[in-house]
């Protein structure tokens, strides 16, 4: 007789996930060199420890039950589905002779796997989870599931923000977490082969005695297979550019369980398509990266940091499009609104002031930094009165760039049981003032908590829109804010996501960006390399 299994909500969004905590005192040797790992230079002296919060309270055995989550539109019915091993045991028997204890249908073991970072979006539950530990295990997984018409849905951190894991159609998440090593280091050529599960905060700790770091910096916990999913960046990208720019090659399995690899580890080749290229980005909708080739770059002789304030967004992003059009090589350039200045303030124990503010990083040798930084002084005197603010110490330097590179918990600290909506959107450099000054004039006006973070460098800003998805009124705010801002940025030849990706919060969108052609190209695409629709589907685009 079955019994009923109850599983409670593992966390209301993404600050209850991975709640940054700030502690007092010096900090243990381990909780500095996690979080030196944010950049290959610093270590910050404030940092507290990542809380992982995820309870499933059980009352028994097995019944499943439906729980009320946000999605897109407010609140959806999730629901758990018909475990693998009773809907396809033919297909769960040969998994498990493969893998034996790396598949499980255990409801406690699944229950994280359908939930996306932000935790806006209704849960959708896979049907078994596999733990694979080679390319080979990975292609076995998929012919497998080929066979048997089963989707899979590949999973690393789990920190994307857009419904990239979450398992709509059912079948299987595939965990690469276990495919984590360093394959090898080519110092010479300056390049590093790497297995997906590995964090890039791991792999710069692997970097950092041979002197190379990773050129990407997304946010702590990401690793290298999502980050090629979602063609991923980060605070460095005005520097060193997005993941795109770090792929040399990738191994990858097909959904036949075919397996490629796009290239050799030539800096360069017109050797036919560019088909890494063709992967990064494509959200696992197309393959499985189970290695990649990606270039390191030298950790840089010198680094500075300075803080400058403004009146406003506007003539900060007037300011930054003006030292990007001379040409000065920015290491980054980071942009928060006052809402945001009080956010971190109160979450890393700053007193900055609360207005307006950009955060300049300058890298490189020595006179070069020098120079740079004389030619931003001038050009930002121009947009403000409130002066240039130089880190005096390193402490002081570190603490400040851990600041921004945990803006978004800040922002959850302010509203504590609210989700989190991650917007994402980049605009041409010539449009970015305007876009950024008459969404800032939109989120002034609205009752919501929905401060300001950038990487203006490269013309990409994010909203950050604290609200409650039970509550009719603050749902129907937060879409209509995003919809808003993704429509504002296309209007303006920008596009609907810098960053994030697609997944399913961005899907209706691409039409507009893109135009119908180039959406049923993507199509055609998909279907001719998965026509069972079975990696990852409901993805980007509809087949």
């Amino acid at each position: 007789m079955l019994r009923r299994l109850v599983l409670l909500p593992r966390y209301a969004g993404l600050g209850s996930l991975r709640t940054l905590q700030r502690g007092s005192g010096q900090l243990s040797g381990a909780v500095r060199a996690f979080s030196s790992r944010v950049h290959p230079t610093f270590s910050p002296p404030r940092y507290g420890r990542f809380v992982a919060l995820g309870l499933a309270a059980a009352t028994g055995t097995v019944v499943w039950t439906k729980q009320a989550y946000a999605d897109q539109k407010g609140t959806a019915a999730s629901e758990h589905k018909v475990p693998l091993d009773q809907a396809f045991p033919v297909a769960y028997q040969e998994l498990h002779s493969l893998l034996g204890d790396r598949v499980t249908t255990s409801p406690v073991a699944i229950e994280p796997y359908g939930k996306e970072g932000s935790g806006y979006m209704a849960p959708q539950y896979p049907q078994a989870v596999v733990w694979p530990l080679s390319t080979e295990e990975v292609a076995e997984i998929v012919k497998i599931c080929a066979k048997h018409g089963i989707p899979i849905v590949p999973y690393a951190a789990g920190t994307s923000l857009e419904g990239h894991t979450t398992s709509p159609k059912g079948g299987v998440t595939m965990d690469i977490k276990r495919m984590g090593g360093v394959l090898k280091l080519n110092a010479q050529d300056m390049d590093v082969v790497v297995q997906p599960g590995i964090g890039w905060m791991e792999l710069n700790d692997y970097l950092r005695p041979h002197g190379f770091f990773l050129g990407v910096d997304p946010a702590p916990g990401a690793c290298i297979g999502g980050m090629c999913g979602t063609c991923c960046s980060g605070t460095n990208a005005v520097r060193y550019g997005t993941m795109k720019d770090q792929v040399v090659n990738l191994t990858v399995v097909l959904a036949d369980g075919t397996i490629v690899k796009t290239g050799q580890r030539a800096r360069k080749s017109s050797a036919g398509y560019d088909l890494a290229r063709l992967f990064v980005g494509s959200e696992g909708t197309l393959g499985i990266v189970t290695e990649a080739t990606l270039k390191v770059r030298n950790i840089p002789e010198y680094t500075a940091l300075a803080r400058v304030s403004f009146d406003d967004v506007h003539a900060a992003s007037a300011a930054v499009i003006e030292i990007l059009q001379k040409g000065v090589p920015l290491g980054a350039v980071e942009l928060l609104d006052e809402e945001m200045v009080k956010a971190v303030n109160q979450h890393s124990g700053l007193d900055l002031p609360i207005t307006t503010c950009l955060l300049f990083k300058f890298t490189g040798p020595t006179p070069h930094v020098r120079h740079d930084i004389d030619v931003v002084r001038d050009i930002t005197g121009r947009y403000t009165t409130h002066g240039y603010h130089w880190t005096r110490t390193e402490e002081e330097s570190e603490t400040l760039w851990m600041a921004r590179k945990t803006a978004f918990w800040a922002a959850q600290s302010m509203r504590p049981g609210r989700r989190l909506m991650a917007t994402d959107v980049a605009v041409p450099i010539s449009r970015l003032a305007e876009c950024i000054s008459e969404t800032k004039k939109e989120l002034d006006a609205s009752f919501l908590f929905c401060p300001i973070v950038g990487h203006v460098g490269d013309g990409n800003f994010h909203v950050v829109i604290m609200f409650d998805p039970e509550d009719p009124r603050e749902a129907e705010e937060a879409h209509r804010l995003n919809s808003n801002m993704v429509l504002r940025a296309i209007s303006m030849e920008g596009t609907c996501t810098g960053e994030h990706g697609v997944g399913i919060g961005k899907k209706k969108y691409l039409s507009i960006e893109k135009g119908e052609e180039a959406v049923r190209l993507m199509q055609t695409l998909k279907r001719a390399l998965d026509p069972q629709n079975i990696l990852n589907p409901g993805k980007i685009v509809d087949v």
